[in-house]
């Protein structure tokens, strides 16, 4: 009986403990209270908790686990374990948990919160809006619901909705976590730059720890051509989490832009220290050395980011251009044609990827990923200037004059366009008489 009481004894302070955010001392007592007592179900969730808390969450789903082989219809337990599962990328593995619960009880609202972020998460996005009406018949208003839909309609790149979902977030529980960065991130996609900044610094001001908000505001802020308070949000964040290398990298590439080349492959230097996959950093060195001259030395570090198989998409456009820069299309071209993968309505990624095909005489490609830039951007005069330009170096005059005609319109005053046409049209005369064709440069 005395290890039976020691055992609830040390529960109670893990509670204690819980409830001041000390995780690992909570799992420390819980711990010893299972090795005291190993048939208490609860215990096991609590464990599972904490581990959550902690970012554990293989361990934490072995926790619900083990508690559910104890009573099986912990509802509770298959919850936590089904949004473990969806966390750790096992989708199908969450759905048949969270339809287990249904099968429990058809009015846990809470299930079908879960199932539209996962069906999100998957890319279905109908089954995703139809769970989210399904919930609104067990709870009118709920707030994970709005949060969690919210996600789906950004991937659709319906901006507005997701913005007056996340808002209602908001309206429902104003101490909903993450929401006003979420908000921030859509609204910077509408180009609301200035909205988007106050979102962060609301963020901030609930969260003034927030590292990644504070990284992503520096981001916002050099958009907003506001460079010197983005270099202080940069600093910030290394003085709040100095061993995360992704603060030593941001801070590095702010550096690059201000042109302090010297300080800037220090502060990315020590990123590579903390962590020698980094993503980015090499990417960084390389962009240094290229400034300073040291072509060899800026393809001995991009060919290292590439060996680390980048998937972030921001890193991936950054690569490609500086491999363009160095006279490397062909890299270049397959870091874009990823970077089309994982966004397949990215405008600039398939205006460069059409460059990348141009400059390695796969004159065909180029004109097809043109066409997709448009698709993704029907005013993208980019793209129109290099489908005039491919159409020019067939020889197909009238196409190209068509091309520029198109880009014209979009923008009348753009002189580059301007001098392309009648380039064109001198060269049309030219070949109508026998003269020779010019050579083309094309433009990223």
């Amino acid at each position: 009986m005395n290890d039976w009481q020691d055992a609830e004894d040390r529960v109670e302070k893990a509670q204690e403990l819980f409830a001041q955010q000390k995780w690992q001392e909570a799992l420390d007592e819980l711990r010893a209270a299972i090795a005291m007592n190993p048939y208490n179900s609860s215990w096991y969730f609590n464990i599972g908790l904490t581990l959550d808390e902690l970012g554990r969450f293989e361990e934490a789903l072995e926790a619900y686990q083990r508690g559910l082989r104890i009573e099986p219809d912990d509802i509770e337990a298959l919850h936590r374990m089904g949004i473990d599962l969806a966390r750790l990328g096992k989708f199908d593995a969450a759905l048949k948990t969270f339809d287990q619960i249904i099968l429990l009880d058809s009015s846990y609202e809470p299930a079908y919160c879960e199932r539209i972020a996962v069906f999100a998460a998957m890319g279905n996005h109908e089954k995703a809006e139809e769970t989210f009406y399904i919930a609104r018949q067990y709870k009118e208003e709920c707030p994970r619901c709005y949060f969690n839909i919210a996600h789906s309609l950004l991937e659709r790149r319906l901006f507005d909705k997701a913005i007056y979902c996340w808002q209602r977030t908001l309206d429902l529980d104003e101490s909903y976590p993450s929401v006003h960065v979420h908000l921030a991130e859509a609204l910077g996609l509408q180009g609301e730059l200035e909205k988007a900044r106050q979102h962060y610094l609301q963020e901030l001001r609930i969260n003034p720890g927030n590292t990644d908000a504070l990284l992503d505001l520096g981001d916002l802020l050099l958009e907003m051509g506001r460079v010197d308070e983005a270099g202080e949000k940069f600093r910030r964040a290394i003085e709040l989490s100095p061993a995360e290398p992704v603060t030593h990298v941001r801070y590095g590439r702010w550096l690059l832009i201000c042109g302090r080349l010297e300080v800037a492959r220090e502060s990315i230097s020590r990123a590579l220290h903390l962590d020698a996959h980094c993503p980015g950093a090499h990417m960084y060195l390389a962009e240094a050395c290229l400034r300073e001259g040291e072509l060899e030395q800026s393809l001995h570090h991009l060919r290292v980011e590439l060996r680390l198989d980048p998937r972030d998409p921001v890193i991936l456009l950054d690569l490609a251009n500086l491999l363009m820069d160095c006279g490397q299309p062909r890299p270049a071209a397959a870091c874009l044609k990823r970077l089309t993968i994982l966004e397949p309505d990215n405008a600039s990624a398939w205006q460069n990827l059409a460059v990348a095909q141009f400059m390695i005489r796969r004159y065909e490609d180029g004109m097809a990923s043109c066409q997709q830039a448009l698709r993704c951007d029907p005013d993208a005069t980019t793209a129109m200037y290099n489908l005039a330009l491919a159409y020019q170096r067939q020889g197909d005059y009238e196409t190209a004059l068509t091309w520029t005609r198109r880009a014209m319109q979009v923008d009348p005053r753009d002189g580059t366009i301007q001098r392309l046409e009648l380039r064109i049209r001198v060269m049309q005369f030219l070949s109508r008489v026998g003269g020779a064709l010019g050579r083309l440069i094309f433009w990223r």
